[in-house]
């Protein structure tokens, strides 16, 4: 089957936009190669994108403009809504990079986990950036994977309403996650789609140093990915939100991401710069995830 086939197999890509470059047009450019329908989803970006917005139209996209900005859960919840009748469901984000046969790859992962008999939650790529995917277990010739980024994932329209939207209260953060956890309680594995790639921008990196030079192990720079301050406070607050969501049902998971998200943090305590800001962040945003906030950051802390 060929990509211009695949365009008959209703897979719909939603795209979601918050202040986009010019990238985002040859994103589209190749979704609309290979998908039925190619949503672009602007949350309401504090930039004017008419220009950019247009000409993704002008592709052949259906463009949604948020009026307020919601959060990527709510940005993919309007594109879905927006995309009508499909078979398969295509998220990324702005800054991802895909072949013209990427959605036919990973559908085609999807079917042939179906024939095996495997119900599939979503389809995630081999590599993300030049990344592997971690891979859970191999059975009959199918990958399956763990938890996957939000960017580049296939999901069959039958687990979506068998699932539900994304968690619009979490905003940013987790979403992907809670996504993937819901999957996993249900009984919907991840499915790796072999030898797919990608590309997609990680964030901004940090170099942290000592005494003025840069810390290495081996040779080699340490880099971290840093994240904007106000970042963290959803970070803090949507981490508490997950225990209380799949704490109990998904215990292995809560104790090594507990750990996890603990390292990070200390190391944005020690070495990043702004670290007074940062500690206000997470104070803010364990607070609110103790009380059940959820939603976008309260006025006055972004």
């Amino acid at each position: 089957m060929t990509v211009s086939d695949r365009r008959d197999h209703g897979v719909a890509a939603v795209v979601s936009v918050f202040n986009a470059d010019e990238s985002l047009i040859s994103l589209c450019e190749s979704l609309v190669r290979q998908c039925s329908r190619v949503v672009v989803v602007d949350d309401a970006s504090t930039r004017d994108l008419s220009d950019l917005l247009d000409r993704c139209s002008a592709l052949g996209c259906v463009v949604v403009r948020q009026q307020v900005n919601s959060g990527i859960a709510a940005a993919l919840n309007a594109g879905v809504r927006a995309a009508g009748d499909f078979d398969w469901l295509l998220t990324l984000d702005q800054d991802s990079h895909v072949d013209d046969d990427y959605a036919t790859r990973l559908v085609d992962a999807a079917v042939a986990a179906a024939t095996a008999g495997i119900e599939v939650g979503m389809v995630a790529p081999e590599t993300i950036r030049g990344l592997p995917s971690r891979v859970v277990r191999r059975q009959d010739g199918i990958v399956f994977g763990g938890e996957p980024i939000q960017s580049g994932l296939v999901i069959p329209r039958s687990s979506l309403d068998r699932l539900g939207p994304f968690l619009e209260d979490l905003f940013i953060d987790s979403v992907d996650t809670e996504y993937y956890l819901r999957a996993k309680v249900a009984g919907l594995p991840v499915v790796i789609a072999p030898g797919v790639s990608l590309g997609h921008s990680l964030g901004d990196v940090f170099y942290p140093t000592l005494f003025g030079r840069r810390l290495r192990v081996g040779g080699t720079d340490i880099g971290l990915v840093r994240s904007a301050p106000f970042r963290y406070y959803y970070i803090a607050r949507n981490h508490i939100e997950m225990l209380r969501l799949y704490g109990r049902s998904e215990p292995g998971w809560a104790i090594r991401e507990t750990l996890l998200d603990a390292r990070h943090m200390l190391i944005v305590l020690l070495v990043m710069p702004r670290r007074r800001r940062h500690v206000k962040m997470l104070i803010a945003g364990w607070r609110d995830g103790f009380k059940g906030v959820g939603g976008r950051i309260p006025p006055g802390l972004d």
